[in-house]
């Protein structure tokens, strides 16, 4: 018999050897089901309590409960398990009257499908030596939560002919679907010391990052694609000289830069846009890098 049962441990539990991350979240949801015993014809209502659940591991815990308790010796019981992928394992302890409390292993899985949960579960009772087989289909239930998991892109942004602190220049980030100008969302984000950045809470899919700040014309990062893990190494370059921040180097930049010549933080006509190296000093060095960038229009 104990060959038997271990060869049904193993045809039950290989198929959850790959230890898929959860994709639902079942804690604090409620389950009633039609616990059926394909081998006595036994039908018991019941209902499961999934208490709390690690969304990272899938580890829970829980309680099975049949109704009415009188009619199954089984009664309720404690269990604890994991969600691998869609599946969901149990383990517990039932208190069976006249024997007490007894190890009991669920072999097999459950599977959660949207609202609803359905599959077979093995049970091996260690002090009675048998197997009972049931089929689980839920009535009701739920919902439980999909856990949608999410990533960080990052990269470098290069502020082109500037010679200020990087850290001190805002720049807005939007992410959005590939092929698409429409943003997901934007976010304003501090360079680090060497220009580094990092999008957090991204999850799966194929994304355009668009990269803009003041004076700088905006870059677009095309077809990121983010598949179950973090993405790095997403650069960009930032052409320099958009004064007027309307995302082209124009004349309109030309007569900015004229209006706050000759000045420095403090002075009456003074603009930080068209400071353009960031040597806090509006001068020749800023016509030159408005000059080398001139009719460059940056990306929608």
């Amino acid at each position: 018999m104990r060959k038997v049962f271990w060869l049904l441990v193993l045809a039950f539990a290989f198929p959850a050897l790959a230890q898929q991350p959860p994709r639902w979240d079942v804690s604090n949801t409620y389950w009633t089901a039609q616990i059926r015993d394909v081998l006595l014809g036994f039908t018991y209502d019941g209902n499961i309590r999934f208490f709390s659940m690690n969304p990272n591991t899938g580890e829970f815990t829980g309680r099975v409960q049949y109704l009415p308790p009188n009619l199954n010796p089984l009664g309720q019981y404690n269990v604890s398990g994991r969600v691998e992928g869609d599946n969901i394992s149990f383990r517990g302890i039932a208190n069976i009257p006249g024997v007490g409390n007894t190890d009991v292993v669920w072999v097999g899985s459950v599977t959660q499908n949207g609202a609803r949960m359905e599959g077979q579960m093995a049970y091996w009772d260690w002090i009675w030596g048998v197997w009972v087989t049931f089929t689980w289909r839920t009535t009701s239930g739920g919902p439980a939560r999909p856990i949608v998991r999410t990533y960080t892109i990052s990269g470098r942004v290069t502020l082109e002919e500037f010679g200020g602190d990087v850290t001190t220049v805002p720049v807005t980030v939007q992410l959005r679907p590939a092929g698409s100008t429409n943003p997901i969302r934007t976010v304003v984000l501090n360079l680090g010391s060497g220009g580094s950045y990092a999008v957090s809470d991204v999850p799966n899919g194929t994304y355009d990052l668009a990269f803009k700040a003041s004076h700088w014309l905006r870059r677009v990062a095309r077809n990121v694609t983010v598949s179950g893990a973090n993405v790095g190494g997403v650069s960009v370059s930032l052409p320099n000289g958009d004064i007027d921040g309307d995302n082209e180097v124009s004349l309109l930049d030309f007569g900015r830069l004229v209006a706050a010549f000759g000045t420095q933080p403090g002075d009456a006509n003074w603009n930080p846009n068209a400071d353009l190296d960031g040597d806090a000093d509006v001068s020749l060095l800023d016509f030159g890098v408005l000059v080398r960038s001139f009719g460059l229009v940056g990306e929608e």
